[in-house]
């Protein structure tokens, strides 16, 4: 797939020129990223009749996928799933079509990492969602959604949320799509390339 057709795909026209126009703009040393966290809450059991076969992974399996196909999994991917992949409380789930991996998802049952701090015991966050490009569109985010949604509640969690960048509209369709509602916004901000980011939370 080309990279810019699959750019388009996965953050829609306005996603695009969102990223084109931070980019020149965090060129003259401003930064400015808007998330949005989107919660649901869980229902007491889920029907497993509706899950998709998955794999909870390790990270020996993500490096035999590199193998198979380097030009969407790669080194940056590795070094990224390394950071949490063995540690308490972190879990890795994938789909796969035959020996490929075509989508993943993480999940943690005990700390945001995205803002660093302890989560409620009740909650699981979930992240680090990630698609086979040559398999978009096949409603593979709203099926790794419904993996981690049902390991949470296997343990006992009552609350998922993740974080969406404003300019993924596909990741943020994805999530509404699935029953999740946006509840806070996360605006960063940083004037100068040497000073540090201001983080500011805005209950909506």
């Amino acid at each position: 797939m080309n990279k810019l057709t699959d750019i388009i795909k996965r953050y829609g026209i306005i996603g695009c020129l969102y990223k084109t126009i931070f980019k020149v703009v965090r060129m003259l040393g401003i930064t400015y990223i808007k998330y949005l966290a989107y919660f649901k809450e869980l229902p007491e059991t889920i029907d497993t009749d509706t899950l998709v076969q998955y794999h909870k992974m390790t990270m020996d399996d993500f490096r035999k996928q590199m193998k198979f196909d380097g030009k969407w999994f790669n080194n940056r991917k590795l070094k990224q799933i390394e950071r949490f992949i063995d540690q308490p409380g972190y879990s890795y789930y994938g789909i796969y079509d035959g020996y490929n991996l075509i989508c993943y998802g993480a999940i943690s049952t005990n700390h945001d990492n995205f803002i660093n701090r302890k989560m409620d015991p009740n909650t699981a966050y979930l992240f680090d969602d990630y698609t086979n490009p040559y398999h978009r569109g096949e409603g593979l985010h709203r099926k790794i959604i419904a993996i981690r949604e049902y390991e949470a509640r296997k343990q006992g969690k009552s609350v998922t949320f993740a974080y969406v960048q404003s300019s993924n509209r596909a990741s943020a369709k994805g999530f509404k799509r699935c029953g999740y509602v946006a509840r806070i916004k996360l605006i960063y901000k940083q004037i100068g390339k040497n000073r540090p980011f201001k983080r500011k939370f805005i209950e909506l």
